[in-house]
């Protein structure tokens, strides 16, 4: 049976229903207990899956003093539950503007201890976050950006026939409302049984999108990679495991040769076959270390 069970918050950790463009929003936000915020941090989920998924990894930036805040997207999670339509995100341009309307709303405009703003994605939502950071006017506010495994170019196991893929990209220009599932399979994210478990499980994570968010993600993942970071400016790291089999690090590494050799940048390739790093058994602690030297060394 499908989980629908609330999360159990900490007195610190908060929900709220943020309507914006016609759409309610879920959010949770995570505010230091004891001292005031030293940076805000926001976190933008992957494919099929949803926001409270990061929770360990929210609370242990909470737990380091960073206010963070993470949301489902449109046509994911609760989002995508409450609004009625699965899956389907929209054109990426239009996501970008619900970060940065979440960014200032909820945590600059709200909050005065610090200014400082961060962004973390993971799979789709790291192709998301890469590609917000390089447009100039979201960029100016972001001191730092961690993506991990993302979705750049993905593993050929995960995509349709190569002509498939061409057709996907002039058709979702035309009907991008059609719904398709992708070739996702479940057992290549993590190796802890009782992770997989609960995300087969959860009522809130669903194999489902349309050619038009499909078609998106495929451009954004290419042009971000060939052609927006070789004028990149917002200091990046990005994080892969090696044998990826749903997004390929080849094109993390891709990427990450096309930055500004100038840029402050991080290429962190694990020796992993799996696809979410933060909830493997062997790399989870490592993982969470790396992310927040890396933000902490831009405070």
């Amino acid at each position: 049976m499908s989980n629908k069970n609330e999360p159990t918050l900490l007195p610190n950790e908060s929900i709220e229903w943020v309507k914006y463009d016609g759409i309610e929003y879920y959010t949770r936000l995570y505010n230091p207990q004891d001292s005031p915020a030293v940076a805000n941090l926001i976190i933008v989920h992957g494919f099929g899956e949803h926001s409270d998924r990061y929770e360990p990894l929210a609370r242990h930036f909470c737990k380091n003093n960073f206010r963070v805040l993470a949301f489902d997207m449109k046509g994911f999670g609760r989002t995508g539950r409450k609004q009625g339509q699965l899956g389907g995100i929209g054109q990426f341009d239009k996501v970008y503007k619900q970060i940065n309307h979440f960014a200032n709303t909820l945590l600059l405009q709200k909050y005065s201890d610090t200014s400082k703003l961060f962004i973390y994605g993971h799979s789709m939502g790291g192709c998301i976050v890469l590609n917000y950071c390089a447009v100039p006017e979201y960029a100016s506010s972001i001191s730092a950006v961690i993506s991990s495994a993302p979705a750049l170019k993905v593993d050929p196991s995960a995509m349709p026939p190569a002509i498939l893929v061409s057709v996907l990209k002039v058709v979702s220009r035309f009907l991008p409302s059609i719904p398709v599932s992708s070739n996702i399979n479940p057992a290549d994210l993590t190796s802890d049984p009782v992770e997989l478990e609960k995300y087969k499980q959860s009522f809130y994570n669903y194999n489902l999108t349309n050619i038009g968010s499909a078609g998106s993600m495929l451009d954004e993942g290419d042009a971000c990679r060939l052609i927006k970071a070789k004028s990149y400016t917002v200091p990046c790291m990005v994080v892969h495991g090696k044998g990826d089999k749903v997004t390929s690090s080849q094109g993390s590494s891709e990427f990450y040769d096309n930055l500004p050799a100038s840029l402050d940048k991080k290429l962190i390739i694990h020796e992993s076959n799996f696809h979410e790093l933060h909830n493997e058994p062997d790399f989870k602690d490592i993982v969470f270390d790396q992310y927040l030297d890396w933000f902490k060394s831009h405070i």
